[in-house]
């Protein structure tokens, strides 16, 4: 109804809540590492500022947190991977946890991948997770080296997360068509193919592993599988039970993921 009465303000309101992630509370029992961390920097990007924080010293994983989200999201993963030798990074995407702005979008993400990898030295693995998947793969095929890739819950495309966020709140059709208008004229009619893993997965190089939860609510396992289908060579972890997030923290994730690091690029 708010479409057909005011396409204009419908649009408007459409592109601010789907380019500004909500700031949700940090996870209490890994808040704390943010304050113990080995290493704290901040990198500029435009005009805000992301902090980097890292523990541990040896090979480097970087983290990438997915929308809404940030980096302490891996606190679970700090102490197993710093035990087993890794230097652990994790940082904040524009408007997300503790970093600067209140809008972000997918090449921003991407960029922060980027610059983050450039500060931290030579990548042995990549952990992503949900959207950041996509900013995480699209920085490896634009040139970030990495020996190893680890998706969780991965999004086929940017094209069906915008369609999903029109169903979850309610949007009509008429509404997403407009707010995919919007994005074409704002970052080109390509950027459908350029966050597609149609097109990322074939050039995708690093070792990879994807991991399914059939459960998962957000991001339907159909698409996480399609990813895993594409990208040649990958393998992939399934569970069930554990859903969208709790990927992040399951003592099997975590041991399945290191089994993986283990072994030869």
């Amino acid at each position: 109804m708010l479409y057909r009465v005011a396409p204009h303000t419908a649009g408007n309101i459409a592109e601010t809540l789907f380019f500004s992630p909500q700031r949700l509370p940090l996870p209490i029992r890994y808040e704390h590492l943010l304050d113990e961390a080995d290493s704290y920097t901040q990198i500029q990007l435009g005009a805000v500022t992301i902090p980097v924080y890292s523990w541990g010293y040896g090979p480097v994983v970087l983290m990438v947190h997915g929308w809404s989200s940030g980096g302490i999201q891996f606190g679970a993963f700090v102490q197993p991977l710093v035990s087993a030798g890794y230097r652990v990074v994790v940082f904040d995407a524009p408007g997300h946890g503790r970093a600067q702005g209140r809008r972000s979008s997918l090449y921003e993400m991407t960029e922060a991948v980027t610059k983050v990898a450039a500060s931290v030295g030579p990548i042995d693995t990549i952990i992503a997770h949900s959207l950041g998947s996509l900013a995480a793969a699209r920085a490896v095929v634009d040139g970030v080296q990495a020996q190893r890739l680890v998706l969780l819950a991965p999004p086929r495309d940017l094209d069906s997360v915008v369609v999903g966020f029109g169903g979850e709140l309610g949007f009509s059709a008429a509404m997403v068509t407009e707010h995919r208008r919007r994005m074409e004229q704002a970052f080109g009619a390509q950027v459908w193919q350029q966050f597609s893993f149609d097109t990322l997965a074939p050039d995708l190089m690093p070792r990879g592993l994807v991991v399914i939860d059939r459960d998962d609510k957000s991001v339907p396992a159909s698409h996480s599988d399609q990813v895993h289908l594409q990208w040649a060579g990958s393998e992939r972890m399934q569970t069930q039970g554990l859903g969208h997030n709790k990927l992040l923290w399951h003592p099997s994730v975590l041991e399945r993921i290191q089994q993986f690091m283990a072994t030869a690029a």
